[in-house]
């Protein structure tokens, strides 16, 4: 007798890639970055449309049928040696399932000649989403860079993937990354670092 006579139901694997976006683009997902992101975590959307044109990078996941799953605005310096994953999301209606590893796994190829990608984890330890966001990103191969930071004056934890610089060189790397959106005064005025 068999051991089951019952049918096999096999999970086919979705693929996905990145599209790059462009202003268009920008403007139509600006009001899911703000339903992801607090006022004071998220730059203005002229800000980003301007760093868009200073070389920063919108990245639009996609799924093999060309139906978009998600975001992430990356911001990077001129000399294309570092990065910053500034803002991800992935669109509720389809959270789960590990798209976001996916997504995460995909950046981490398109930026892998960089010498190193930063992210931030703003509220952190305070939040509970803050900390299962940390573990996720520690389980992606990120690292805590161990330098006090803020944005907006709050709390912020900076990791890293990759050769981080020397702390004494990293204001100044970050300020070379947030260069396509802020100027001086404004980084000064958005990210703290000591």
């Amino acid at each position: 007798m068999p051991a089951s006579t019952g049918h096999r139901h096999l999970r086919r694997i979705m693929m996905y890639e990145i599209k790059r976006g462009g202003h268009a683009d920008m403007k139509r997902i600006y009001p899911m970055m703000k339903y992801d992101f607090k006022d004071w975590e998220r730059p203005s959307l002229v800000e980003c449309q301007v760093a868009l044109l200073k070389g920063a990078e919108l990245l639009l996941l996609k799924d093999e049928n060309g139906f978009e799953c998600g975001y992430a605005l990356m911001l990077r310096d001129r000399a294309h040696r570092y990065a910053l994953l500034g803002w991800l999301g992935v669109y509720p209606t389809v959270r789960g399932g590990g798209i976001g590893s996916e997504f995460l796994e995909l950046i981490k190829a398109r930026y892998a000649k960089y010498d190193c990608v930063f992210l931030e984890v703003t509220e952190y330890p305070e939040l509970d989403k803050a900390r299962r966001l940390v573990e996720f990103y520690r389980r992606h191969g990120w690292q805590e860079t161990g330098v006090p930071y803020t944005i907006g004056g709050r709390d912020t934890l900076l990791m890293h993937q990759g050769s981080a610089p020397q702390r004494t060189d990293l204001k100044a790397v970050m300020e070379a990354i947030y260069a396509p959106m802020y100027g001086p005064v404004a980084f000064r005025k958005n990210i703290g670092i000591e």
